[in-house]
């Protein structure tokens, strides 16, 4: 890799396309009629159950569990959501931008009962919400605040996104438009660190953000730069950056991390590529001993920034694709067993026992719990 920064190489430029397809007006038009298709299905729902909610009643719960509970305090959640989403695609004709409703929606209707659905019902609902979850988390990726996005997680989401980019746009680092990290940049769009070529982009706004009541706040500065730290060079370097996280040199890795005596979650060495992924995509260690409360193979440090421009209309000659392709589907209700490969990275729990959760990489073969073959169940994707 160049360690010229303005150099933008294959994998960097995927970021930056990534970014710019998700801060996107189109993309944030998307996200509506998804909300107003899940407002309908809801909608559907409280009224196919309503006839039920005399036989609901409880003395004890009154009429919580109830479909004319949910219906009066959790339905205008999604009403919500949707008005949100309406203010946000106006503001970004005020060069304003912000996090979506989602993460709010989602709150507010884990405190309201469920129980006035069947089962199947409960399950399709939570899974739509999902879908549309999952879809504007990418807007939210892009526009929070003190991003977290490192190589990891451009890695995993560039495989679940990149069916959509048959040609990759170009780009031109714009060494005259300089930005600072605590600060506005001068114009709207992605940045890179300029002096390193492993930091993460990021993209940032001149418009601020508007609160609700017309005021106005620098909520588009740019911040810390992510990067990796020490370990994660040397571990890049050892394993070859263009294969650490696709897996096709897993073992490369996790030798790697054993050679460095650096240990898992539970004090143990390194088994395994999910291992490896935990201890270098952002996790933790702390005197050679995983610490989930200190950065692992990642740091952040304050930088200047250069702006990448996007050349409308104007694409690369080729679009090389990575190594391995993550599949598309997730979320809860996806179930795998002891020896099958993973079939989507994120949290898994044993659905047998309770021995709490591990971060499994995709395609990593699935474990056992105390020599015994089980059940998976993934809780939430990385």
């Amino acid at each position: 890799m160049s360690t010229n920064p303005t150099d933008l190489s294959p994998r960097r430029k995927r970021q930056v396309a990534l970014m710019y397809h998700f801060a996107s007006l189109e993309y944030l038009k998307g996200l509506l009629p998804r909300v107003e298709d899940l407002i309908l299905y809801a909608s559907a729902l409280a009224d196919g159950r309503a006839h039920l909610d005399k036989f609901l009643m409880s003395e004890r719960w009154g009429a919580r569990d109830t479909s004319a509970n949910w219906s009066t305090y959790g339905f205008p959640s999604l009403v919500e959501f949707r008005e949100t989403t309406l203010w946000d695609i106006q503001a970004r004709s005020r060069d304003v931008y912000g996090i979506t409703g989602a993460n709010q929606c989602a709150r507010m209707l884990a405190e309201y009962s469920l129980m006035w659905l069947t089962p199947e019902q409960e399950r399709q609902f939570k899974e739509r919400f999902g879908l549309v979850y999952r879809y504007a988390s990418r807007i939210d990726d892009v526009t929070e605040r003190d991003s977290t996005m490192d190589d990891y997680t451009f890695w995993v989401i560039w495989n679940e996104h990149k069916e959509a980019f048959s040609r990759l746009p170009r780009f031109r680092v714009r060494t005259d438009v300089e930005g600072e990290s605590g600060k506005v940049p001068p114009r709207t769009g992605v940045y890179i660190p300029q002096d390193d070529p492993w930091g993460t982009p990021q993209f940032a706004w001149a418009g601020g953000s508007l609160r609700k009541d017309g005021s106005r706040w620098h909520g588009g500065r740019l911040g810390d730069a992510v990067t990796f730290n020490a370990m994660g060079l040397e571990a890049m370097e050892t394993v070859g950056g263009s294969h650490i996280w696709p897996w096709d040199d897993g073992a490369g890795a996790v030798d790697f991390l054993r050679r460095k005596e650096i240990k898992d979650w539970e004090g143990n060495e390194v088994r395994d590529e999910s291992d490896a992924v935990a201890l270098l995509g952002g996790a933790s260690y702390g005197e050679g001993v995983f610490d989930p409360n200190v950065a692992g193979g990642t740091t952040t440090r304050p930088c200047k920034w250069y702006y990448v421009e996007l050349l409308e209309g104007e694409y690369e000659d080729t679009n090389e694709p990575v190594a391995k392709s993550v599949p598309r589907r997730s979320g809860p209700g996806m179930y795998a067993k002891t020896g099958e490969h993973c079939p989507y990275p994120g949290v898994w729990e044993c659905v047998e026992r309770p021995v709490g959760t591990q971060t499994i990489a995709y395609g990593v073969p699935m474990p056992q719990v105390d020599g015994q073959d089980v059940t998976w169940r993934i809780l939430k994707s990385v």
